[in-house]
């Protein structure tokens, strides 16, 4: 299937955003469309997907917007089948995965294991059927990317199931870099960790587990970043989107934090 950008000129990339319905993801397809991919949107919440595509469409983007649950192999299968009747022999260049969460706040030792195996099927498990899946569809020198955590780069006494699955994540990751680099597949595989994002999932999600306005409200929080700031969605669609073009085609098996120098503090 051919598509066209806003220039009225095909295609010539494919790329894939799992979980780009919201927040980062939403962020990185915006860029992904800019940088002039044509873009498959999915997301669990379908809804959300399929209305930032119609607005990347109205745009004059090539967008089309998936419903798919990254713990469902059923439906990574079916989103596999859609993205190789769209991309045809082409086969994808990109594909992103900017899925995660997290549960219970507090000690491992006190995580309930419904908790932990949630966070463990979601974060690692979900990523690895997202990448039988894909992996297939890309083309040579395509860029495979994983959205990761400072929190699986450093331990912890809060947030202990989400820092594991993060920290098994990065190391997926890296064994898929070596997994696919030898020529002529020549893919590349990284991770994006990023620190302290400020984005209306986060703000929610916080409230939520602490009950009252979090510090991200707080201007004195940004004291304790080296930077003093927090990180925006749109800089690290930028690493992104650097990542999957050519300027990074060396770079693989590499998790890069972008957190405002948290873990150099």
């Amino acid at each position: 299937m051919s598509a066209s950008n806003r220039t009225g000129r095909p295609c010539r990339r494919h790329a894939l955003v799992m979980g780009g319905g919201r927040g980062i993801g939403a962020a990185i397809a915006r860029r992904l469309a800019a940088d002039g991919y044509a873009l498959t949107i999915s997301d669990h919440l379908g809804e959300l997907a399929k209305a930032l595509a119609g607005e990347l469409e109205a745009s004059g983007f090539a967008a089309w917007g998936e419903q798919c649950d990254i713990t469902s192999a059923a439906d990574l299968k079916r989103l596999a089948g859609v993205v190789r009747k769209r991309t045809g022999s082409n086969g994808l260049d990109a594909a992103v995965s900017s899925v995660g969460v997290f549960d219970e706040r507090g000690p491992l030792l006190r995580t309930s294991l419904a908790s932990f195996e949630r966070v463990m099927n979601v974060n690692v498990t979900g990523a690895l059927l997202f990448s039988q899946e894909v992996v297939p569809l890309l083309a040579p020198g395509a860029s495979l990317i994983f959205l990761g955590s400072i929190n699986g780069m450093k331990a912890g006494a809060d947030l202990g199931a989400y820092k594991v699955s993060k920290a098994a994540l990065h190391m997926l990751a890296r064994c898929l870099a070596l997994e696919l680099a030898p020529a002529p597949r020549s893919v590349r595989v990284n991770v994006v960790a990023p620190g302290w994002v400020d984005t209306p999932g986060e703000r929610a999600a916080l409230r939520r587990h602490r009950g009252r306005v979090h510090p991200l409200d707080d201007p004195e929080t940004a004291k304790w970043l080296p930077l003093g700031r927090r990180v925006d969605a749109g800089e690290i669609a930028g690493l992104v989107s650097f990542l999957c073009s050519a300027s990074g085609s060396s770079i693989t098996g590499q998790v890069i934090p972008i957190d405002s120098g948290i873990m150099a503090s």
